[in-house]
């Protein structure tokens, strides 16, 4: 990785990492989704696929924080990011969230919506679905007894279309060959507290612009989900789960979005 790329914030005992590229005047700061290991160990890949964005904005690509304790939780997950953003000026923000980094991303737009701009929610949900728990709680389980591989198999299974996964297994059972019981052990703590997702009941609180992005074959938290999370924020006001990472066309949907006054 390049040290260009990723540094370190320290703020009221959270040390978390982040990736920051681009030279627009508007920040969009990114919270990934669940991860077996640092998506900082492949930072400098993360400017590809995001090129479209660098001209108009700087981008912020979040890990959690380090030394989470077995009872970290989803709203905490929020408290420190909120606190990490402030840490580092950052106001007025286009907050992008992705799968659990959405629960996380609801949490902080609706309690803080001085804070954020615009808000995308990619592959995302406010309450736990039968299939979510199921998915996840089996990754969770694997993660717990170490099974390095029945969890990269479960994961890549479960995220990816079955064409994209086979077109590049190689590469992504590549990209998990150094997985940790660290990693691991990290990863299963996470994963639990996608159980308890609830925010359905905040989602009135949100008051910025508002893009969900979901995925016709999403067999994490569902295409439905993410039509709740929609038909809830409007009341109030053919890929797999990963399809920010298969789809060029929902980048573009992104940045269309953000780039309309």
């Amino acid at each position: 990785m390049s040290e260009n790329i990723v540094h370190t914030v320290c703020t009221d005992g959270i040390e978390m990492e982040y990736a920051r590229f681009g030279t627009g005047s508007r920040p969009l700061v990114v919270i990934p989704g669940l991860a077996i290991k640092s998506v900082m160990k492949s930072a400098a890949s993360l400017q590809v696929p995001y090129k479209m964005f660098m001209e108009d904005y700087t981008l912020y690509f979040f890990d959690r924080r380090k030394n989470v304790s077995l009872d970290y939780s989803l709203s905490q997950i929020a408290i420190d990011q909120v606190k990490v953003l402030d840490a580092l000026g950052l106001k007025d923000v286009a907050l992008y969230g992705v799968s659990q980094g959405g629960m996380v991303a609801q949490q902080i737009a609706a309690a803080h919506p001085d804070l954020v701009w615009k808000l995308v929610l990619g592959c995302s949900t406010s309450k736990a679905e039968p299939e979510q728990l199921e998915v996840i709680g089996n990754w969770a389980q694997l993660a717990r007894a170490h099974d390095k591989d029945a969890l990269v198999e479960a994961f890549i299974r479960d995220c990816f279309s079955v064409k994209f996964a086979e077109r590049y297994s190689r590469a992504l059972r590549m990209m998990y060959h150094d997985v940790s019981e660290a990693d691991m052990d990290r990863f299963a703590v996470f994963a639990r507290e996608c159980d308890s997702v609830n925010t359905a009941g905040d989602l009135a609180n949100i008051k910025c612009p508002t893009l969900v992005l979901a995925a016709g074959e999403d067999r994490v938290v569902t295409t439905r989900a993410s039509i709740k999370v929609f038909e809830k924020l409007k009341a109030a006001g053919g890929c797999g789960h990963a399809v920010f990472d298969e789809s060029s066309e929902f980048r573009n949907r992104i940045l269309e979005f953000l780039n309309q006054t």
